[in-house]
């Protein structure tokens, strides 16, 4: 087949199988993806505008793609060799990171309380979201954010600012880890769904991946904001010595 008769101006030739709110569809139209929207320009009707989160998975071979909507209706993309190239940027565009510290109070603000134990605290989420950027491959995303390692150095740095806080006095720095760790309970938390978020995506069919993938994010995002949210109390333990 030759792919380069099956492009146009306007995208892909190709053809779409399938059946969308009861009704069955088989026409002719040209496919493109335009920022976060597929678009679907039929030759004798107006086109439609997908948006990438109405997808909850797709599926390529090599000249077919299969699109999962959110609504539980399948669409057929047929005839046509970039279907996978197609199919690729399409994942790569609906797995692209969103930034997940806008909004956030504690976090690069006076009102934080930023210093040495502001930096510890939040270093190792900065890390995961310094190790993911610009990367759009949800396995490799899931293995660089690694939920329990996140846990443990958080835990890990409130072991060590309560031992900084009480040098040589064991039974105040037990005191002050554990008024710590209870303060900072939501965020740890956040990180075991997290955990059960990635465990769902890393066996994950194609059918539900981007479904799968946004319900991780929003897991990521709600880890960010429960620790913003917990490290002013941990602040005020720490300013306080309980």
């Amino acid at each position: 087949m030759n792919t380069a008769s099956n492009t146009t101006d306007n995208g892909m030739r190709t053809r779409v199988i399938g059946i969308v709110r009861g009704h069955e569809i088989d026409a002719y139209s040209s496919v493109s993806l335009n920022e976060n929207v597929v678009v679907l320009a039929w030759e004798n009707a107006a086109a439609w505008r997908l948006n990438i989160e109405a997808l909850d998975g797709l599926m390529p071979s090599a000249t077919q793609l299969t699109l999962y909507l959110a609504s539980g209706d399948v669409l057929e993309l047929t005839e046509n060799e970039s279907l996978r190239a197609f199919a690729l940027q399409l994942l790569g565009r609906a797995c692209t990171m969103p930034e997940l510290t806008r909004g956030l109070r504690a976090l690069g603000s006076q009102r934080g309380s930023p210093g040495p134990a502001h930096d510890q605290w939040f270093a190792p989420l900065l890390a995961a979201r310094r190790a993911v950027a610009g990367i759009t491959d949800s396995d490799r995303q899931v293995a660089l954010v690694d939920a329990a390692q996140i846990s443990q150095s958080m835990q890990r740095t409130l072991v060590e600012l309560a031992r900084e806080q009480s040098p040589n006095h064991p039974a105040m720095e037990r005191a002050l880890e554990a008024a710590l760790l209870e303060e900072s309970g939501p965020a740890f938390v956040a990180l075991t769904r997290l955990a059960l978020a990635a465990d769902v995506l890393r066996v994950s069919t194609l059918d539900t991946r981007l479904a799968d993938w946004r319900r991780w994010i929003a897991a990521l995002r709600e880890v960010f904001v429960a620790a913003d949210q917990c490290w002013p109390k941990c602040a005020e333990v720490l300013a306080q010595g309980l």
